[in-house]
């Protein structure tokens, strides 16, 4: 994750969880939510994917 003033980039990730690992899977996909802590509030900034 990047921030600056006007944007915060984010990478996004596809793989397994790591409390997923040694589990079963049943070969379905599944949205996640993984929380991120800013430096400072969102605000007005874009958020954009890092490459």
């Amino acid at each position: 994750m990047t921030e600056s003033e006007t944007a915060v980039g984010v990478r996004i990730r596809v793989g397994m969880l790591p409390e997923a690992a040694g589990k079963e899977c049943a070969a379905i996909a599944k949205e996640s939510v993984v929380p991120v802590r800013l430096t400072s509030a969102l605000g007005n900034r874009k958020v954009g994917p890092l490459s």
